[in-house]
C-alpha cells in the first residue's frame, strides 16, 4: 500500500466513523482539497421529495440587507447553514444565483473533497461550509478589511463595474423549509449614493412632495447630470406636477399628468409634486427610475436604480370619550377624564373643546386648565393639532354637590375643519360607611413571616374616597418599614366593595401579641376593628451532612446525616429526603425508603434538643469535580397536637470530588522465528490506556540494533529515521481510556546475531520513562 493510499484510507475512516451528514467529533487537521466536481444537489430517488438533511433548518447570508457599494468595490457575501439550536453545520451546501449588472468574482472552493466549491459562470456558483477557520485578506497590508470564515460558514464575492442593481439570491438544497432555505440580498451599484422618497401618509384632497436625493461627485465636485422619472402605478386619480424652486426643473409626460421626469438641482435633489384631483381615500403606487446621462452627452442615459413608494390618502376619524366613576362619595372630589381621540392616520386640525358640569358640580382642578369659562358655567379648551392614531386627554377633578345628586358631564369638540363629536359621562353622587377587620393567625413561629390581612368594606350606598387604614401592633412585632401605626392605602371603594390589604409582620421573640387597625375616608368616614391576637412560639431544626472530601474511582465510601431540633417547639410528621448524585451508587441506607434517585426517611417527632443520625454508604461510580448529596428535612410545629404556622424545613449539602488515574500500558509484538540476513521484519508497538482519566502529550520513541537497519516506521503519524536506528514519533496530544495506539516498525536483517529491539514511551503523567525490549535471532543465508 502506497503512502498516498493508506493516508485516503485514513481519512476516509475517521469520515465513516464521524458520519456523513453531521459534523464530525474529530477531524485531521489538514484537509485534502481533491477534485473540483459538480455534484447534484439533492439525492436521488424518493429522498429529492423529503428532509434529506434534517440538521439543516435555516440558512443565514451576512449582510442580509441592501447593500450600496462603488463601482468595481467587491462585496464578500458570508452564508451558513444553521440547525435548530442556531449553531452552524460544516459541509452545507450553498449556492449563489446572480441576477442583474455585475458577476462573481470568486466562490470558496476549499472544503472536503469531493464538497469543494466550483463556478458554473460569472452568475452562478456553488459553494460549501467549511471544516475550519480561514481568513480572506485583500493582499494589502491592512488587516481591517479582511474577513474572517468560521467553521461552518462559507463565502462568495460579487463585484460590479456597471451601475446599477444587482440582486443576490443565496439557496440551501438540504434546508427543507423554502422559506427559510433562500436569502435574497441587494446590491446598488454606482459611483453615486441615492435615497428615494419614503412611504407616506397624507391628508386626502391635499399634496405630497416626492423627493429623490443624488448623492454623487462631478468633475466639479457636486452632483450633476442625473434626472429622475416619477411614474404613477395605480390608485386615486392624482397628477404629477413640477415643484416650485430655483435650480429644480420638471418635465411632464403622458395625457394624464401621471408621468413626470424631474431633473437634480444644486444640491442633488430632484422632486415633483403629487397632487389628488377627486379628494377621497386610497394609496397610490410611484415607480421612481434614476437615470445617468450618457458619457458622450447624447442619448437616453443608463437606469442606475429604482425603487418604489407608496403615499397613502386618509382622513381623521375623532371620537370623543368621556369617562367618569358611576358613584362618587357626598362632598368629595371624584376624577372625570374627557379624550378626544383620532382614529385616522393623518393629523386632525385644532379643535374646541367645551365640558359641561350639571346639580351643581363644581371644577376643583383640571390638567391643562381651560382657557376660559364661559358665563353659563361651560368650561373651553383650545386644543392643538392631533396627530393620527393618537389621543389627548383634559383631566378634570370634580368636586361632588353636599347632597345626593346625579352629576351629567356633558363633552363637545369641534374642529377647524369642520369635524365634530359629542359624549356624556353620568356621577351618582350618595353617602358612604365603612367597616373594618384584622385577621391573623391565632398562632406563629418567632422569626418568621405572619400573614395579617386587614379588610376594608364600604358599606353604605355611595363610594367612599381617599379611604386610609392605620395599623397598630404591639412592641415584639416587626414591619418592613420603622413606623408603627403603619399606613395602608385603600383608596376609592364602591358600595359594597372590599379591598384587602396585606400587613406582613415579624415576631422578634415568644409571646402574645396585639394587632389593631383604624380606617378613615372622606366626608368624616372612620371605623375601627376588633384587635387581634396572636400567640408566638419558637420552631427550628437543624440539618448537616458530613463525609471525605475525595474518593476514588469504585471507592466505597460513607456519608453520615444529622438532624437536631434546635427550636422550643415539637416538630411531627418529619420527612428527610436526601437527594443521591448520578456519579454515586447507594450501597446502604440505613432503613431508608429507595425512590427514583433519592433516599427518604420519615420520622413522627422530635423534641426539642433531641437528635437523630443516618448513614449512608455509597460508591463512586464516575469521575466528577463535585459529587452533591443534597438533603432536606420538612415538618410541622405543634403545641399541643395542633399545627402551627408554616412547615419547619432544613437544609445541607456534602460535595465529594471522584478523581481516577490514568494507566498507560506499552506492549511489543516481535515477527515469531528466525529472521535472515536480507530479509524484511516487521515490529508492532501498542500503547493502551487502562485507566480511568486521558493520558496526554504520549511520545513514542524506537530502538533498532546494529543487526537491523530500519526501513519504515507508522502510527497515527509517521515517524523520524535517524542515521542510529531511531523512530522518533510525534506527541500524541491525548490518549482517552480504553484506546489504543499502534505503530509498526519495518526493519531490514543486516548481519546474523541477537537483534534486541527497544520501545519506550513517556507520558506527561509519568515520571519513569515505560521501556520494552523484544530479542530476534538474525541468521545468515
Amino acid at each position: 500500500m502506497s503512502v498516498r493510499t493508506a493516508y485516503l484510507a485514513v481519512v476516509a475512516a475517521v469520515a465513516l466513523g464521524c458520519g456523513c451528514s453531521y459534523n464530525p467529533g474529530y477531524f485531521p487537521y489538514y484537509l485534502p482539497g481533491g477534485r473540483i466536481v459538480e455534484s447534484h444537489a439533492k439525492p436521488g430517488g424518493m429522498g429529492y421529495f423529503r428532509d434529506f438533511d434534517p440538521k439543516a433548518i435555516r440558512l443565514e447570508v451576512t449582510p442580509n440587507q441592501q447593500v450600496v457599494a462603488p463601482l468595481g468595490a467587491q462585496i464578500v457575501l458570508v452564508g451558513s447553514v444553521l440547525d435548530k439550536d442556531g449553531q452552524p453545520r460544516r459541509s452545507r451546501r450553498i449556492e449563489w444565483i446572480l441576477d442583474g449588472p455585475g458577476n462573481i468574482v470568486e466562490a470558496d472552493e476549499s472544503g472536503f473533497y469531493a464538497g469543494r466549491g466550483y463556478k458554473v459562470d460569472n452568475k452562478y456558483a456553488v459553494t460549501y461550509t467549511n471544516y475550519t477557520t480561514k481568513t480572506i485578506t485583500r493582499g494589502n497590508s491592512d488587516p481591517a478589511d479582511d474577513v474572517i470564515i468560521a467553521p461552518g460558514q462559507t463565502f462568495c464575492v460579487i463585484s460590479s463595474s456597471v451601475p446599477g442593481e444587482t440582486v443576490v439570491t443565496a439557496y440551501a438544497p438540504g434546508v427543507f423549509n423554502w422559506e427559510n432555505g433562500r436569502v435574497v440580498v441587494r446590491i446598488t451599484w454606482g459611483e453615486g449614493r441615492f435615497t428615494f422618497p419614503p412611504p407616506a401618509v397624507v391628508r386626502y384632497g391635499g399634496e405630497h412632495t416626492l423627493t429623490t436625493q443624488v448623492t454623487a461627485t462631478g468633475p466639479d465636485g457636486v452632483p450633476s447630470g442625473y434626472h429622475v422619472r416619477y411614474k404613477v402605478l395605480e390608485g386615486p386619480p392624482v397628477m404629477l406636477v413640477s415643484r416650485s424652486g430655483s435650480g429644480t426643473g420638471a418635465s411632464q409626460s403622458g395625457t394624464t399628468g401621471r408621468e413626470a421626469e424631474a431633473f437634480t438641482d444644486a444640491n442633488g435633489q430632484a422632486a415633483v409634486r403629487l397632487v389628488q384631483l377627486d379628494p377621497k381615500p386610497g394609496k397610490t403606487r410611484v415607480a421612481i427610475e434614476i437615470v445617468k446621462p450618457p458619457e458622450t452627452g447624447t442619448g437616453p442615459g443608463t437606469v442606475v436604480a429604482r425603487r418604489e413608494t407608496i403615499v397613502e390618502w386618509a382622513e381623521p376619524k375623532l371620537n370623543l370619550v368621556v369617562n367618569a366613576p358611576a358613584t362618587a362619595g357626598v362632598g368629595t372630589t371624584f376624577p372625570v377624564t374627557v379624550a378626544l381621540e383620532n382614529a385616522g392616520v393623518v393629523e386632525s386640525k385644532d379643535a374646541q373643546l367645551t365640558v359641561a358640569l350639571s346639580d351643581g358640580a363644581l371644577l376643583a382642578s383640571s390638567d391643562p386648565p381651560p382657557n376660559r369659562q364661559e358665563p353659563n358655567g361651560k368650561l373651553v379648551f383650545n386644543l392643538p393639532p392631533l396627530a393620527g392614531n393618537s389621543r389627548q386627554e383634559v383631566t378634570l377633578q370634580v368636586k361632588s354637590p353636599p347632597r345626593p345628586a346625579a352629576v351629567t358631564v356633558t363633552a363637545e369638540a369641534t374642529t377647524a375643519g369642520g369635524l365634530r363629536a359629542t359624549n356624556t359621562g353620568t356621577t351618582r353622587v350618595e353617602p358612604g360607611k365603612l367597616h373594618v377587620l384584622v385577621e391573623a393567625p391565632a398562632a406563629a413561629l418567632a422569626g418568621e413571616r405572619i400573614p395579617v390581612k386587614i379588610a376594608v368594606t364600604n358599606a353604605g350606598a355611595g363610594p367612599a374616597e381617599n379611604v386610609i387604614v392605620w395599623a397598630r401592633f404591639d412592641p415584639g412585632l416587626l414591619h418592613p418599614s420603622p413606623d408603627n401605626p403603619v399606613e395602608l392605602a385603600a383608596g376609592t371603594l364602591a358600595p359594597g366593595q372590599t379591598k384587602t390589604l396585606d400587613l406582613p409582620l415579624t415576631a422578634s421573640a415568644t409571646g402574645r401579641y396585639s394587632v389593631r387597625a383604624t380606617a378613615t375616608g372622606d366626608g368624616n368616614l372612620t371605623a375601627s376593628a376588633e384587635p387581634a391576637t396572636i400567640e408566638v412560639r419558637k420552631a427550628q431544626l437543624s440539618l448537616s451532612a458530613t463525609g471525605p472530601k475525595l474518593a476514588y474511582l469504585n471507592e466505597q465510601f460513607t456519608w453520615t446525616l444529622t438532624l437536631s431540633n434546635t427550636g422550643e417547639a415539637t416538630v411531627s410528621n418529619i420527612v428527610v429526603r436526601a437527594t443521591i448524585p448520578p456519579e454515586v451508587g447507594v450501597k446502604t441506607a440505613d432503613g431508608g425508603k429507595a425512590g427514583a434517585g433519592s433516599i427518604e426517611w420519615k420520622l413522627s417527632e422530635l423534641r426539642p434538643g433531641e437528635q437523630k443520625a443516618y448513614s449512608l454508604k455509597a460508591v463512586a461510580a464516575r469521575l466528577v469535580d463535585r459529587a452533591v448529596l443534597t438533603v432536606v428535612a420538612l415538618g410541622d410545629a405543634t403545641s399541643g397536637g395542633r399545627t402551627m404556622g408554616e412547615p419547619v424545613e432544613a437544609r445541607g449539602e456534602a460535595a465529594t470530588a471522584i478523581i481516577g488515574t490514568p494507566a498507560v500500558v506499552l506492549e511489543v509484538a516481535t515477527p515469531p522465528g528466525v529472521v535472515e540476513v536480507g530479509k524484511r521484519v516487521a515490529y508492532t508497538v501498542r500503547v493502551k490506556n487502562q485507566g480511568t482519566l486521558s493520558a496526554r502529550n504520549i511520545e513514542v520513541t524506537t530502538f533498532a540494533p546494529p543487526e537491523l537497519r530500519v526501513v519504515r516506521g507508522t502510527g497515527p503519524t509517521d515517524g523520524r529515521i535517524d542515521a542510529t536506528g531511531k523512530v522518533t514519533f510525534p506527541a500524541v496530544d491525548e490518549l482517552r481510556p480504553g484506546q489504543t495506539l499502534t505503530f509498526t516498525i519495518e526493519a531490514e536483517a543486516l548481519q546474523p546475531g541477537d537483534a534486541r529491539f527497544r520501545a519506550e514511551v513517556k507520558a506527561a503523567h509519568l515520571t519513569n520513562t515505560l521501556k520494552e525490549e523484544q530479542a530476534t535471532r538474525v541468521m545468515a543465508r
